[in-house]
């Protein structure tokens, strides 16, 4: 296919928000890559290089210009401070509004108006730093015949941290990314005497016909031309490849076109055939059940990929073997909790939950495997395990209490682990209280207490 780039007046639509009068803005520049397909998620990398002066905005993601879910997302010098941002266009084909089906506790919502309307997310609370590199994600999805959903995430490569900032559902379904991306770096008041460098790379577009990855090697160089409110500096700029490894932009100040004149086709070389983010992982798996409903909570670790959706199988045996009992999928990225339905399910027995997670990216995390007896959970404050025996708190945080209802004379105590492993042994004697310092991770364990020639066996949960 030819390569092209796209109009400038699509992009000159987003930069008229400033008074053209003051002619001191820095001039916009943009990348246009070359991904000639409809996808469903989009993925860049920005670092911006330091000094980065005010109002300035380092868009990562630009897309669907002009269609249904037009949106783009990036990073602001913002008088409020350094915010990331997401917007989308209110929908064409449609007059219902856009809203959020979640929202960071950092992330501020509002409609915007002046290039056309929509709905905006900031986030101040996160900030970023110059000279460090954040992965921006945003990935669309439907569940339904009425809403498209459209998530954004970002990568802190320093901090090692993801955190979702917003979900938006969009009252149009089955939409997709289907222009080619954008970036681009705009000094929205004017302040072009002072130069702006951002760098871009690691940039991607998961295609939906097949599920292959479009890298951004490949992409336009442009600035907005004409452009009056960008006289005064509008010869002031640069951008480029740098070492194989980055695109980059500069924009006002002194800087000079040394590397490129615009309206050039950049070639990033890349090897990889996927971004490479490692598959996410689960943690702290507890269960309660009564006779109706299986409650389920878990933690997600945060320095590998987000969770989107989390799925629950439960068997009858501990071998996982045969059809599953209950099935249970759902799409839900934020969600750490969820109630199940086992009311068919007889009473008195035992059941194995096998539970896991897959990523903004579809991979999937390990499971974890936990029993339950239906109707009975160790997953109160104080749990009586019988024999007039008492273990608190549970789940465990650090410290594992005993209380007996008679002195003890001799017993040992035991703590094993799901695979078997020895995790603690403790011998008393003459007592009727024991404590037990439990430093393993979070999980389900089992307590064994030997006392004479009697031998049980309890379960309870670490957090």
């Amino acid at each position: 296919m030819m390569k092209s780039k796209p109009t400038v007046f699509l992009l000159a639509l987003l930069f008229t928000v400033v008074s053209l009068s003051a002619q001191n803005r820095a001039p916009s520049l943009y990348l246009n890559y070359q991904d000639d397909a409809p996808g469903d998620i989009i993925i860049n990398t920005l670092r911006v290089a330091s000094p980065s002066p005010l109002y300035t905005y380092y868009c990562g993601l630009l897309w669907n210009s002009g269609q249904d879910a037009g949106g783009y997302c990036g990073m602001q010098e913002h008088p409020a401070g350094r915010n990331f941002i997401y917007s989308l266009w209110d929908p064409i084909t449609s007059s219902d509004t856009i809203t959020a089906d979640y929202a960071h506790p950092s992330t501020e919502l509002a409609n915007f108006g002046g290039e056309g309307t929509g709905l905006r997310s900031l986030n101040f609370g996160i900030g970023w730093e110059t000279d460090q590199w954040y992965s921006l994600v945003s990935r669309a999805w439907s569940t339904d015949n009425k809403y498209t959903y459209f998530g954004y995430w970002v990568f802190d490569q320093h901090n090692k941290i993801w955190h979702h900032l917003v979900t938006m559902k969009y009252p149009v379904p089955n939409l997709k990314f289907n222009t080619r991306t954008s970036s681009f770096i705009e000094d929205w008041l004017g302040n072009g005497q002072q130069a702006r460098t951002v760098h871009h790379q690691n940039g991607w577009k998961r295609k939906t016909a097949d599920s292959s990855w479009l890298p951004f090697d490949e992409s336009y160089f442009d600035r907005v031309y004409p452009d009056a409110g960008t006289v005064n500096y509008i010869d002031n700029y640069d951008g480029g490849v740098i070492d194989s490894a980055y695109y980059f932009m500069t924009s006002g100040g002194t800087t000079m076109p040394v590397t490129n004149e615009a309206n050039v086709l950049l070639h990033l070389p890349v090897t990889a055939t996927e971004p490479g983010f490692p598959a996410g992982a689960i943690e702290n798996l507890l269960l309660e059940a009564d006779n109706e409903n299986l409650k389920v909570s878990w933690d997600v670790v945060d320095s590998l990929s987000p969770q989107y959706s989390y799925h629950l199988r439960i068997y009858d045996n501990v071998q996982l073997i045969g059809v599953p009992l209950v099935a249970f999928d759902h799409i839900k990225p934020h969600f750490r909790n969820a109630t199940v339905d086992i009311s068919n399910l007889p009473n008195n027995q035992e059941y194995f939950v096998r539970f896991y997670t897959k990523d903004i990216f579809d991979q999937e995390s390990a499971a974890i495997v936990a029993p339950f007896v239906k109707g009975t959970f160790v997953g109160v404050n104080r749990t009586e395990l019988g024999g007039g025996i008492s273990l608190f708190p549970n789940p465990v945080a650090d410290t594992l209490n005993l209380l007996f209802q008679e002195q003890i004379q001799h017993a040992e105590i035991q703590i094993f682990d799901m695979e078997g492993r020895l995790i603690s042994q403790k011998k008393i004697k003459n007592t009727k209280a024991v404590t037990i310092p439990i430093s393993a991770p979070g999980g389900l364990y089992f307590l064994k207490i030997r006392n004479g020639s009697s031998e049980k066996t309890w379960r309870f949960v670490k957090k």
